[in-house]
């Protein structure tokens, strides 16, 4: 896709809390990574798939080395991160080229989801890890097109809907928890961070009321765990399995 070909109007920037969102992630990464980069040696190198308008690659980049792709850029904010625009569905680097991947809201988007995993799975190195999100096709809100319901259709049939009331931006393909595993559990380990986010919600810069983290912090987590199928989004910290022989 050129750059004359993306819609004036792609109708799925947001820039409201992109700080907030930034922060998310680097509290689950700091969870989560089992790297950590010594004093004085090299920053450990983050891809980010899916620019935006670039604050929350310039905000992982005061603890990462960032390369932040796109297929269009839309950046307003440029400092502190490298840029490149895609040409199609393939990364352009080298096997094994980076320490941790984000995925933020990416995946319902792109064309081939397998193609989107088997990508991060060859340019991530064996002991990175990937965060990825994604809006769960379960929840019964949509929040790209801020419709209720619609979206338990099949896709093509959601899409059809959304062009007679001209409400169609672009085609998306919600995942559900039980087709996430699905998709990710041949190059993938799966951990789950909803659960978490929604007991501990300030703990990952979540804007919740001090009274209602109080009640959240006294449900069980299990309870949470239990509850994922249903999660509005899906955030979970991925680690590549053990590569075969003779495998890239």
């Amino acid at each position: 896709m050129s750059q004359a070909d993306i819609p004036k109007n792609l109708g799925f920037m947001v820039s409201e809390g992109r700080r907030a969102k930034a922060m998310k992630i680097l509290q689950v990464l700091a969870e989560s990574s089992p790297r950590r980069t010594p004093p004085g040696t090299d920053r450990p190198k983050l891809l980010d798939i899916g620019t935006g308008n670039g604050e929350i690659a310039s905000v992982l980049a005061d603890d990462y080395e960032v390369t932040s792709v796109d297929v269009v850029d839309q950046r307003r904010v440029s400092g502190g991160f490298s840029f490149v625009r895609l040409e199609g569905e393939l990364l352009p680097f080298e096997d094994r080229s980076f320490d941790v991947v984000v995925s933020n809201h990416v995946i319902e988007h792109v064309p081939d989801a397998d193609r989107h995993l088997a990508e991060i799975a060859r340019v991530m190195r064996d002991e990175g890890v990937v965060y990825l999100a994604t809006p769960n096709r379960l929840w019964p809100w949509e929040v790209h097109y801020r419709v209720p319901l619609l979206h338990y259709l099949p896709a093509p049939w959601f899409m059809s809907l959304l062009k007679k009331f001209n409400r169609y931006h672009e085609d998306i393909s919600l995942l559900g928890w039980m087709e996430l595993q699905r998709r990710t559990r041949r190059d993938f380990t799966v951990t789950p961070f909803s659960d978490r986010m929604c007991k501990w919600p300030r703990r990952y810069h979540l804007d919740c009321p001090a009274a209602v983290a109080g009640m959240l912090a006294r449900i069980p987590l299990r309870v949470f765990r239990l509850l994922a199928v249903v999660h509005p989004t899906l955030i979970v910290v991925m680690q590549r399995r053990s590569r075969r022989a003779g495998q890239g």
